[in-house]
Order: C-alpha cells, then structure tokens, then sequence
C-alpha cells in the first residue's frame, strides 16, 4: 500500500463472510467524513463505495449497512448516554462487488465480480473520483474517429475526434460527478427507460439526446432516431436542436390539421407496402378459411394476365348460373360479374328472363354458355402471388368477392359464410376515417423511396438526424399498424443494404405497452412479433430499440430479456417492481426498495453501458418534451365566467 493510500485510510476489515465484510472505522471519524487533499470525502452513505487494497489491486465495496457498537454501559443521566454515543465504535457492511487492477500500460481496469478477499484487518480506503472514473469507465470521453481514407493512409489524418461516452446526470451519491454511459453500449444495442407516468422517461430521453446534439464540432450528422410519439411529446422538445447547422429534425403528423404547418409532414402508409401477414391481422383473417381467400385475393390485384382473369371471371359465372336459385338474384350477379370482365368478345346475357328464371330457348341458353365457357381454360393452374405492387384499395373488396367465387366454383359452398367477417371488417377499414392515411393515398413512391424519409436519406446524402412520428390522435389500433409496418420495412431494408451494419437506427418507442405487449388479444397484436424479431436479431444488421414504458409487467417478455440496458425512475405498482426485480437478478435489494420512493427526475441506470449500476440526477432539459404535470389549483381557482377555448 503507498503512502498516499495510508493517508486515506478510514478502518480496517474486521470480519470477512462470502458475500460482505465488515469494517471498523477509525476513532475520530466522528461525521462519515474525511478531509483529502483534493476534497471532502462523505464514505458512510448507502450505496456508495469504498476500496480494499489486495497485493497489487484494489477490491471495490459498496456500502450496504452503518451501524454502532453496543457498548452496554449504564448511563447516570440521558446527556451522557448520547455525548459517549458519539464516540462509541462505528461499522459499516459492504459488499464486495469488482476489483481495479493495473494493466501492462498502467492503466486502471475495472472488472466486476471478486475472486479473492481480503485478510483479515486489511486497511480500507475511501474511494476517489479517479477511481469513480475507472469504475464507470469514463476516463477517455472523446478519441479520434479514423476514416482511413487516402489522406489518413498517407499519413495526413484530418478526421474528427468522437465521443465515446456521454453524460446524462449527476451522481446522487457523489456530489457533482457525472454520470456517463457508453455510446457504442448503449445506443448499440437495445434499451428500455421505464417508471410511472410523471416520474421523467420522456425527459430523460430528450435530455440525452439533446446533450448529444449540443455540440457542433462533434455532431452525430450519422445517426437516425426514429421516434413512436404516441403522446406528441418530443416536438417541442427538439424544436431548437435544428439551430444546430449539422442537425435536422423532421416531423410527421397522422393528424391532417397538424400537417397544415410548414414544418410538419403528413404521414402516409401506402397499403400495398403491408405483406400478407399484415393484411390478414388488419382484416382479422382467420388462417383456416379466410387467409387462403385474403391470399388469392391479394394476388389478384396484382398483375395478371388478361387470359388468366377472364378464366376466373367465367368460373364464376357459371357457378352463379347453374347454383344460384333466385333468378332475379342470379340475372342481377352474372351481369355484374361479365361487365367487371370485360370478355372481348362481349357475352349477350340480356336474353335472360329473370321472371322465369330461363331464356327464350334451348339455343339462346346453349349460345351462352358456350360463349362463357369459351374463355375457361382447361388444366390451368393458378397460384396468384402478391408481390407488393401499387393498387386501389377499393380492387381488394372486388378481389375478395372474386376469390370467394373462384372457390365457391370448386366445390366449396359454405365459403361465403365463413368469408362473411372478412368482407366485413374490410368494409369498416375502407370507411373508417382514422384509416385514411392508410387507404386514401394516391402516392406513387417505391419502397425505397418511401423509407428514405423517416432515414433520414435524400438524394444517397444523410440529410435528417431525428424523425418523429407524431401519433397523438391515433387510436391503439392505428399505432399498432403504423408503427409494426414501418418497424418490419426498416428492418428488411437494413437486412439487405450493400453494406452490413452501417448505418445504426434507433427506433424510441414510447408508451411501448400499447404496441408491445404480452397481450395477443389486440388486433393488430401478433404483429408486434417483429419487435420481438428486431430486439433478437436487429444488433446484426445495425436496428435498436430504446423501449419506454410506464407498465413493464405489460410488455413483451422477449424484448425486455433482450436489452442490455435500464434506466429506472419511479417504480410503485407491486407486479412492475416484481418484475424489474426478475429481469435485474445482478442489482441489490437496498437499491430495489428505494425505487418506489425516487423522486422525479431521478434514476437508477444498469446494463452493458456502465459498469455498476448508479442512482443518478437526470441533466435538465430544454425545451421539455410536452408532458408536464397539470397545475389543477392553477386551474381550478379563477373568476366565475372566464373564456376559454379548447378546440
């Protein structure tokens, strides 16, 4: 031990179990503290830190317990009892939870987990900010980012420096010490924020993210956030980000009033762009009978042959015609159909007598179906494919009742009853307002195209950094839709790009219980599978999420096991804290009993993005995301008769 370590001496080991020591202090240290040469040192708090040396490295405890010792001496009077309390012996239990150890460069390494212990009256030190920096690893914050382009090669580098860490609060437990995460970690893998409504996710994120964009020489130009704003929160929050030349903010709005603005887009979904999975969820299509028509359905919206359709339209026909009862029904059915068939030449059905139910004779009857059966094709074989191709959404209602008559010609008779919900539940879509960008967009972009805006790609040059979908007004259905189609399109663009794993996206997924959830009974609910797709598989290919949550009880257990990262602010409801408990097995149980009392804009972060896990402050934001609490005596206690207008 050095002399310098002597002099930070505060007590020695006392005792020594498998999972913690105990440790006297010195006499004289009578309020937790000592003078340094650099500063104050306070090293009784819970859930600080204080180090053992062991021959050549030093053994990291966190502070678990503080207690006395029971002198057991009777007092003559209560003044006296208290001044001989004050010098009476103090102990304190730490658990041992890493080792700093000196590499061949000699540089400080931290590394958790201890394999050997101390012996027995073995000095314990308090612990100093540069061995805080060692232990959250935040030594080197920024470093050079070569391009080994021509000029590096040639021994002329002019590339930037980057930043390797970033700072997103203060330390509750060490006075102004920052608290800094990993950026390769943290946003290079999956994340989850979660705490009850009103204790700060939404802040969080926008102060990070705001501290990331803060400063010009350094900019992040290469990163894409992507944000899932189900509340419209965040636009206010980065509405002065964009003064920062290098960073550009876009913002989208499902809400048609908001798109009015200069600054805000509409957002559109062309329908053809959802795969046939997507389509079967959106249309509730059962996989016996109803997804085997959807999918032939599909696939005739697309290009066929002329030949092809005018077989099926004439299968059809002749079902009507000869199982159809109603003659009134069947004359009203099989003009209908051969004018959507456009048969060249044109087939005389005007001859029918529906009064009857026959025609005229025997010759006009044969005529007619002889010109219908002209267009059947013998032994053809028809497997529609749907490959995505532009279509109006009103063909896929026609698409369908040709399916179900294609199938009603082979045998199937019941079909139609089984199909009844399908053609339904189309119809409602079609109608529904809140599906209009879904269904009413007339826009002609490739997929391509389409996926450049919210990449923030225009022209193969990184043009936006930040993209925010704003879904305020969107009902649980429509977020669910948008944001798993979307989700699932990035993702298989990524999958396919010339070059892997370059172009990190990070999706925010705020109120991420609504759109991944445990819950499969929702409608568009089995497709937030490709959540669960992204958090296994999306690291190969460069997609992240950072899921917020108010309710992780509620939310996927397969996304959750797949982040590496959490920050946790308040945290009361029972289920939530058993769950956070079940996910975090490494965090002590003295920092899970203080979760439901974290005051607001506090947290508790974990995960491959530091070493041990910290409470820390959250750094302030501004502008805040628009979430704050209502001031309802603000509100409340006017004058009888004032004005407003809300809408």
């Amino acid at each position: 031990m050095t002399k310098e370590d002597k002099q930070r001496a505060i007590g020695k080991v006392v005792a020594i179990n498998s999972d913690r020591f105990t440790v006297e202090l010195l006499s004289g240290l009578d309020n937790f503290n000592v003078s340094g040469f650099d500063d104050i040192h306070y090293f009784a708090q819970l859930n600080s830190y204080v180090i053992v040396p062991y021959q050549n490295y030093y053994i990291v405890a966190e502070v678990a317990g503080v207690r006395e010792k029971d002198l057991n001496v009777p007092y003559s009077n209560p003044t006296e009892q208290i001044l001989s309390k004050i010098q009476a012996g103090k102990f304190l239990e730490v658990l041992p939870i890493g080792t700093i150890k000196t590499n061949k460069n000699e540089d400080a390494i931290f590394e958790f987990g201890v394999s050997v212990y101390p012996t027995l009256y073995s000095d314990v030190l308090y612990i100093k900010e540069q061995e805080l920096d060692t232990i959250f690893k935040t030594n080197n914050t920024i470093e050079i980012s070569c391009q080994n382009n021509e000029e590096c090669i040639a021994g002329n580098c002019q590339c930037k420096e980057r930043y390797t860490s970033l700072p997103i609060g203060k330390s509750t437990i060490f006075p102004d010490y920052d608290i800094k995460i990993d950026i390769d970690k943290f946003f290079g893998s999956h994340s989850a924020i979660l705490g009850n409504t009103g204790s700060g996710k939404s802040c969080t994120i926008a102060s990070m993210l705001q501290t990331l964009y803060k400063y010009q020489e350094y900019s992040a130009t290469g990163s894409t956030f992507i944000f899932f704003d189900v509340n419209g929160e965040y636009r206010q929050a980065f509405e002065k980000i964009d003064e920062n030349n290098d960073i550009e903010v876009v913002n989208f709005s499902i809400d048609k009033t908001d798109s009015e603005e200069n600054s805000v887009k509409e957002f559109y979904l062309p329908h053809w762009f959802l795969n046939i999975d997507e389509w079967a969820l959106l249309l509730k299509a059962s996989e016996r009978s109803q997804l085997p028509i959807l999918r032939n359905a599909l696939g005739f919206t697309q290009n066929i042959t002329e030949e092809v359709l005018h077989h099926i339209f004439a299968c059809s026909i002749m079902y009507v015609y000869e199982n159809w009862e109603s003659p009134v029904a069947k004359r009203q059915r099989v003009v209908s159909l051969i004018e959507n068939a456009n048969f060249h030449p044109t087939v005389d059905f005007s001859k029918f007598d529906a009064k009857y139910g026959n025609f005229p004779s025997i010759k006009d009857e044969n005529n007619f179906k002889a010109s219908i059966r002209s267009f059947i094709i013998e032994g053809i074989e028809i497997n529609p494919k749907y490959n995505s191709d532009k279509f109006d959404f009103n063909e896929l209602g026609q698409a369908i009742e040709t399916a179900i008559l294609y199938e009603e010609y082979h045998g199937n008779k019941q079909i139609r009853d089984y199909c009844s919900t399908l053609l339904t539940r189309f119809k409602s879509v079609k109608e529904r307002d809140d599906f209009s960008f879904l269904t009413n967009n007339k826009n002609d972009d490739n997929t391509t195209d389409f996926l450049n805006q919210f990449l923030g790609i225009k022209d193969n040059t990184k043009k936006s950094q930040i993209v925010i979908i704003d879904l305020n007004s969107a009902n649980d259905e429509t977020v669910e839709v948008i944001s798993c189609v979307l989700s699932r399109m990035i993702f298989e663009k990524l999958k396919t790009a010339k070059q892997r794993n370059i172009y990190p996206v990070n999706l925010v997924l705020e109120e991420a219980h609504r759109y991944i959830s445990t819950d499969y009974g929702k409608v568009f609910g089995d497709a937030n599978r490709i959540f669960e797709r992204i958090a296994k598989e999306g690291r190969k290919y460069g997609m992240f999420l950072l899921v917020s949550s108010q309710r992780p009880s509620e939310l996927s257990r397969t996304v959750l096991s797949q982040c590496s990262n959490f920050i946790v602010h308040r945290i009361q409801n029972p289920e939530d804290l058993s769950h956070i408990r079940q996910i975090t097995p490494h965090i002590s149980e003295t920092i899970l009993k203080r979760l439901p009392s974290i005051p607001t804009q506090h947290a508790l972060i974990f995960g491959h993005a530091v070493n041990l896990p910290a409470m820390f402050k959250v750094n302030d934001v501004n502008p805040k995301p628009k979430s704050d609490n209502n001031e309802v005596s603000k509100n409340w206690f006017k004058e009888k008769g004032f004005k407003i207008s809300l809408f």
